[in-house]
């Protein structure tokens, strides 16, 4: 897997204590590329006789942080409904536990073919960051992306939307 591209974008509201992220995501499928045409027939006999070619991607699974909300998939059809959200509570430690997204592109990927995405969520800013007592500053920790399992990433953008007078 080749993340061609990867821009996301992650909006700080103060007034709904609330931190919203949105990756926009290029993927392609580094693989071994197709020769001849794509059946459908072949693709779903060997799914149910369970010989599937090992560089074809049907689904990703991603961990998301915990005490999300609101999450959102959509490709450039419109809202994929081929995905299941597990959300882990929020926990008063530090402890990591993530949210499980399974997701399942609207076609398989074989080799050498694209897949564009967006996906998105919304957590609450008291997981993400608070009031530092020793900076007398509020810091909030925003992280850089989402890791998508045996993917390489070509470019990376992190635009971040502050509130009105923050710096």
């Amino acid at each position: 897997m080749e993340v061609t591209r990867l821009s996301r974008s992650a909006e700080i509201s103060h007034w709904g204590s609330n931190l919203n992220i949105q990756d926009e995501v290029d993927l392609r499928n580094a693989g071994p590329e197709l020769k001849g045409h794509f059946s459908r027939l072949t693709h779903q006999s060997q799914t149910f006789f369970k010989r599937q070619s090992p560089h074809i991607l049907n689904s990703l699974t991603l961990h998301l942080p915990s005490g999300i909300r609101n999450t959102y998939y959509y490709d450039q059809i419109g809202n994929v409904s081929t995905s299941k959200l597990r959300v882990a509570p929020t926990l008063p430690t530090k402890r990591k536990q993530y949210s499980i997204l399974e997701m399942k592109p609207r076609y398989p990927l074989l080799g050498g073919w694209k897949y564009n995405f967006t996906l998105g969520w919304d957590a609450p800013l008291s997981d993400n960051g608070g009031w530092d007592k020793t900076k007398g500053k509020y810091i909030v920790e925003i992280p850089i992306f989402t890791e998508i399992p045996g993917a390489v990433i070509d470019s990376a953008e992190l635009k971040i939307v502050l509130p009105e007078g923050a710096t």
